[in-house]
């Protein structure tokens, strides 16, 4: 008995030493899955890597930081990654299993609008929130869905910040070679619409695999136009910038986010470049404080220039962190949907409050590359900013 009796204060002890070591493991094992949906292959893995990067970015900064805090519990993230291959039905199905299989309480992506039209009803359909940082096809938001939010510019944004540019330069007229798709006649339309010097130039499509734009080129020389807009991502605009300049063409060039980028650069010398413009969502250089904390750390990361898809990617995934925190649960997508109405977030891309659409204001830049290669800011006037700050 005396045995017995002595050993039990070693057994207390063992017992509770047990316990505190599973203490730490449990919370630990506090994961929340975040869904997200991008293209990894296919025809859009180039700029899906930046929006992954964004993503990667956030996930890590939380993580490391101990997690996050809702309801009193801490949470670290985990990225449940799909890739749609910017297909609508692969990206429908991805969708569909995040919300049935994974029951994530939140998703974010995609990079392409038609695929992200194809997903939102489907989010709508379980009470799943569904955050887009880079789609910029404007009827998203306009489909009442209130499960669909919009943390980046809409094409409508981005072309009245644009045209309210092009109209103090002058240039008439003005044409156009732009995709074949949504997002290149939704572009020439809505530029159409907001610039009376673009009614009476060139418009010309072109389909995903064409490299040859010869008679483009033809059409916008014989329409004397003072200036032609590249509605395309950086593969096609690299090689109509090339044509027209081989082709002497001295006009004006004004292109996409996608040609803002040091990594647009790679793809031709600054001389083709010097000059051309295009409107921004995040100019990597500016001397901003936020900009420069996320740019400085972006580039210790992943040895580049950052760029807008990371930036507006790295806030989707802090704005659905804050929501959740806000809502007090990280399983309720209702109330993390009702805490997203309400947020107003201190992005990096700016301040993020999202309207009775859904739809986020970001500020809109317009930028020009310089002949060194740099770019400077010309737009707005509260931040123009020399060579280097673009």
């Amino acid at each position: 008995m005396k045995s017995t009796m002595k050993s039990l204060p070693s057994l207390l002890a063992a017992a509770l030493l047990a316990l505190g070591a599973l203490v730490p493991l449990a919370h630990a094992q506090n994961k929340v899955q975040i869904g997200i949906v991008t293209a990894l292959t296919g025809p859009m893995a180039a700029p899906g890597v930046f929006q992954m990067n964004g993503f990667k970015l956030a996930a890590e900064e939380l993580n490391a930081g101990g997690g996050f805090a809702v309801a009193g519990r801490k949470y670290s993230i985990e990225l449940k990654v799909y890739d749609t291959r910017a297909n609508p039905s692969e990206g429908a199905t991805a969708m569909q299993r995040l919300a049935t299989v994974d029951k994530v309480p939140v998703v974010l992506g995609e990079l392409s609008s038609g695929v992200a039209a194809a997903i939102a009803p489907i989010a709508q359909d379980y009470a799943l929130p569904f955050i887009l940082t880079v789609p910029t096809g404007p009827n998203l938001t306009e489909q009442n869905n209130p499960y669909l939010f919009r943390v980046n510019a809409n094409n409508h944004q981005l072309n009245v910040a644009l045209a309210d540019f092009l109209t103090k330069q002058g240039w008439s007229p003005i044409s156009f070679i732009a995709w074949n798709n949504d997002a290149g006649r939704g572009g020439v339309s809505g530029i159409k619409e907001l610039l009376p010097a673009a009614k009476d130039g060139y418009v010309g499509y072109f389909n995903l695999g064409e490299v040859d734009f010869s008679s483009h080129i033809a059409n916008v020389r014989n329409s004397k136009s003072q200036a032609v807009m590249l509605f395309m991502d950086e593969e096609p605009g690299s090689l109509a910038i090339k044509q027209i300049r081989d082709a002497g063409l001295k006009l004006n060039l004004v292109g996409t986010l996608a040609m803002g980028s040091d990594r647009f650069l790679k793809r031709l010398d600054a001389q083709k470049l010097d000059g051309m413009l295009q409107y921004n969502a995040f100019p990597p250089n500016a001397d901003v404080p936020r900009i420069k904390k996320f740019s400085q750390t972006y580039k210790a990361k992943f040895g580049e220039e950052a760029h807008g898809f990371s930036a507006q990617s790295y806030d989707g995934l802090m704005v659905a962190v804050a929501a959740m925190q806000a809502a007090g649960t990280v399983s309720d997508g209702k109330a993390i949907r009702d805490a997203l109405t309400k947020l107003n977030h201190a992005g990096v891309i700016g301040n993020i409050k999202f309207d009775a659409k859904g739809q986020a204001s970001p500020q809109v830049y317009v930028t020009q590359w310089c002949a060194n290669g740099s770019r400077r800011i010309l737009y707005p006037d509260n931040a123009k900013a020399g060579c280097g700050a673009g």
